[in-house]
């Protein structure tokens, strides 16, 4: 399968590697993390450490026609990024979003129709260095079969077979749902706390903390429409919390980088559903302001 990954970031960078043992890959993003796989491979580290030689580009160009697209940007880059692809991806590309937070699949599916899948992923990644990957767990991936079965398990194969357990899914907004709150209950209090995910774990009040941000979402998904079982969900979030213990959140390397976080996609969006639906979230309010807060006191110290 052709397989083109746009948005080379930690997690798009590993799957586009792992893609590549199996299948024709190009991986799109910026320098100078595309300079260094260019020159030297991309680097996969954390369990088996491999060396993956792949066409890395900082744009889309000239490209051959993929059988597969994957949306890999933040979250908030998504409508750029589909401007970017409209005019070079076929009509017969299939497009899977993994990424963060809520809006995305409908935002591709505008463009694609029954051409666009949404899915969720556990894969835990960071980006080391330049060119250098590191794996902090496979986790669960699971493709929605909701409007094409057949494309979805397509799909779903081509990732299997290059090592990502991936399995399939009827509900997908139910799949998209689970994951963006297993993120709005990690992410935001990793980005404050300013520790990795495993010690979440390590007290039992920030543990309780991150519980009551659980059900907090799943009282919204709730009212939604969308029923989720909050044990269930608890220990989801709990058990991704102990398979990416080292990783560091992508939320949390966006604040000590200085760049812009994808809290408006995940507890932002939550916050509208549960003012909307007239649920209470004040621990999903309070991150919001606090992680927007951080943005706002980071740029008056780099004024003053």
């Amino acid at each position: 399968m052709r397989i083109c990954v746009f948005g080379a970031g930690s997690l798009g960078s590993a799957i586009g590697g792992l893609l590549s043992s199996k299948h024709e890959l190009t991986l799109v993003g910026r320098d100078p993390h595309i300079a260094a796989i260019t020159n030297s491979g991309l680097r996969i580290m954390g369990g088996r450490d491999i060396s993956v030689h792949l066409d890395a580009r900082t744009a889309l160009g000239d490209i051959s026609q993929p059988d597969l697209l994957i949306m890999a940007v933040k979250a908030y880059d998504t409508e750029s990024a589909i401007a970017i692809c409209r005019s070079v991806i076929g009509e017969d590309t299939m497009v899977l979003t993994l990424q963060n937070g809520m809006g995305n699949l409908e935002a591709l599916r505008s463009w694609k129709g029954a051409k666009a899948f949404g899915g969720s992923t556990t894969m835990g990644a960071m980006l080391e260095s330049p060119g250098t990957v590191r794996l902090s767990g496979l986790g669960r991936t699971v493709i929605g079969s909701d409007i094409d079965p057949d494309g979805a398990r397509k799909i779903a194969d081509a990732l299997s077979q290059s090592g990502i357990p991936t399995t399939t899914n009827e509900n997908v907004i139910e799949e998209i749902w689970s994951k963006a709150i297993v993120s709005a209950s990690i992410n935001p209090l990793t980005a404050v706390l300013r520790i990795s995910n495993g010690a979440l774990l390590d007290s039992d009040v920030i543990s309780r903390l991150m519980d009551e941000v659980c059900s907090e979402c799943v009282a919204i998904s709730n009212a939604a429409g969308i029923p989720l079982p909050h044990g269930s969900l608890t220990e989801r979030v709990h058990r991704v919390v102990m398979g990416t213990s080292s990783n560091r959140s992508s939320m949390l390397r966006d604040v000590e980088m200085g760049r812009r976080t994808e809290i408006s996609q995940i507890t932002g969006i939550m916050c509208k559903y549960a003012s909307s639906l007239a649920v209470p979230a004040p621990l999903n309010r309070t991150l919001l302001a606090m992680v927007e807060s951080l943005a706002v006191v980071r740029g008056e110290r780099l004024i003053s």
